[in-house]
């Protein structure tokens, strides 16, 4: 029997990474899965009120990292670096994955009016850039409406996953109007049952979608 591909996920929170995992382990349990965590980069996103240059180099080193130690494919799980993701993917010749990419996918096949739910505030226009590009590419008019959820994040890092919930859940309540909610992080993952709990609109959440995504692009 073929040995099962070697995954690895590239992370810089232990949430998303462990989002990741779950799915992972859902979804292709036989799938042998590798983790690179460097939460520096979460927290100089956050400092930075988006990517910088130098977070490039940081991004090529750690992806030609991962592809030398034996690497099939890499699944980002940080929504944020989608610059540093884009120029990743150009220059390396396996099969690299953006954490929204398969999400998005599913979200333009249900609807045109999206709302963009993200609890860190640089996921907002990073985000906001991929839907636009695969509409575009679709040739499918979009229209976004971006929510911010003060406080769940840090919540969720300060271990009140609880709270994380339901902050998210009562921002999902007052969406109106929208086609669909996408959930724009993996960490964002575990509020799906809070969320669809409080509203009717199809809600989408990354890890699942990337997951069977990066199944089909290794043929496996």
């Amino acid at each position: 029997m073929a040995q099962a591909p070697n995954i690895a996920l590239f992370s810089v929170h232990k949430d998303a990474m462990e989002a990741a995992v779950r799915a992972f382990a859902a979804d292709w349990p036989t799938a042998r899965i590798s983790n690179l965590l460097d939460d520096g980069l979460f927290a100089w996103v956050r400092e930075a009120g988006g990517v910088v240059p130098e977070m490039h180099d940081v991004f090529r080193t750690l992806t030609r990292y991962m592809v030398e130690r034996g690497a099939d494919g890499i699944l980002f799980t940080c929504s944020a670096f989608r610059e540093c993701i884009d120029a990743c993917i150009a220059e390396f010749d396996l099969p690299l994955l953006k954490p929204n990419d398969a999400m998005i996918e599913q979200a333009l096949d249900a609807g045109s009016r999206i709302a963009v739910v993200a609890t860190v505030g640089p996921t907002i226009p990073s985000i906001s850039a991929e839907i636009k590009e695969m509409a575009a590419a679709r040739g499918q008019t979009v229209e976004l409406v971006p929510y911010v959820v003060e406080g769940a994040f840090d919540a969720l890092a300060g271990g009140d996953a609880a709270t994380h919930d339901a902050l998210v859940a009562a921002r999902a309540r007052a969406i109106e109007g929208c086609d669909v909610i996408v959930l724009a992080q993996f960490t964002l993952s575990r509020a799906v049952p809070a969320v669809a709990a409080v509203s009717s609109i199809p809600v989408f959440n990354s890890p699942g979608a990337a997951v069977a995504k990066m199944r089909r692009m290794l043929g496996a």
